[in-house]
């Protein structure tokens, strides 16, 4: 068994600092092996939003960190960092934009979708596909449930965001299907979205879980999606796989995180169902 903390769209520089520590105190009860970080670590790239943001990760009690990039992690306003050195605080407070983390039933990839050329855009090549799984372990994918991490999403669970999916969504889709993708984690919109891509990709040949985290300590929360994060776990019995993927959500009135019922997921021969 795995179990992961997926946080997104943090953007240090606008934290709550009541959230800040609820979501410290929930994961220190729930001692994670991993924590993976979506992107949007910061509001605006800056060095000390870094800082704030690299203390805040050393705090949780989790063995490992998985961090990529979103676009916010890119200089907006100064033209010139943006043009010749984008990720150079990034790196500096975080190291690479892209990396992966193996256990005993998981393997996570994170994939940099984000480009200085663009604003708020993402997209992933079938070159980055190739290159990122170059690092996976020997073993079948079926013999592990293997993760991608990028920060636009494929799907939005609100019609308005569409125009914020990855370019080429459909696409992209059909390469982590293609790949033997078994989850797919994103953020950038705010607002969580967990479910299969049977609904929306129904012409994948394999199906694979789509899990969207919410912003987890901004102010910059949505209308009915209060900062939120989700909690991954995975078992492995003989054959077997089960993915429970858990939404906590903030609640002013406790000043604590709580959390939703799990979906419950199950591989199956075309990939992925919900069942009850």
């Amino acid at each position: 068994m795995t179990l992961i903390v997926h946080l997104s769209d943090t953007h240090f520089g606008t934290e709550v600092p009541a959230v800040v520590d609820a979501l410290r105190n929930i994961v220190a009860a729930r001692q994670p092996d991993l924590v993976i970080v979506s992107g949007d670590i910061t509001q605006r790239a800056r060095r000390e939003e870094f800082q704030a943001a690299q203390q805040f990760f050393r705090s949780l009690p989790a063995p490992a960190l998985l961090v990529i990039p979103g676009n916010h992690d890119i200089p907006l306003f100064d033209l010139l960092a943006r043009g010749f050195f984008p990720y150079r605080n990034y790196c500096a407070a975080l190291g690479r934009q892209s990396g992966t983390w193996f256990g005993d039933d998981v393997a996570v990839f994170g994939f940099n979708s984000t480009s200085p050329l663009r604003h708020t855009k993402g997209k992933l090549s079938p070159e980055h596909f190739r290159s990122m799984l170059k690092e996976a372990p020997a073993e079948p994918p079926q013999a592990c449930i293997r993760i991608a991490c990028v920060h636009q999403p494929l799907h939005t669970a609100w019609m308005q965001d569409a125009h914020e999916r990855l370019i080429n969504a459909d696409s992209t889709a059909e390469q982590f299907s293609m790949h033997g993708f078994d989850i797919v984690l994103s953020g950038h919109v705010h607002v969580p979205y967990i479910a299969t891509t049977r609904d929306s990709f129904p012409g994948l040949t394999r199906h694979f879980i789509l899990s969207g985290a919410g912003t987890a300590t901004s102010h910059r929360t949505r209308p009915g999606a209060p900062n939120s994060f989700n909690f991954i776990e995975t078992r492995k019995d003989g054959e077997d796989m089960e993915v429970d993927i858990t939404l906590c959500r903030f609640d002013e009135a406790s000043g604590e995180f709580s959390a939703n019922p799990a979906y419950r997921f199950r591989r199956a021969r075309d990939g992925w169902k919900e069942v009850a």
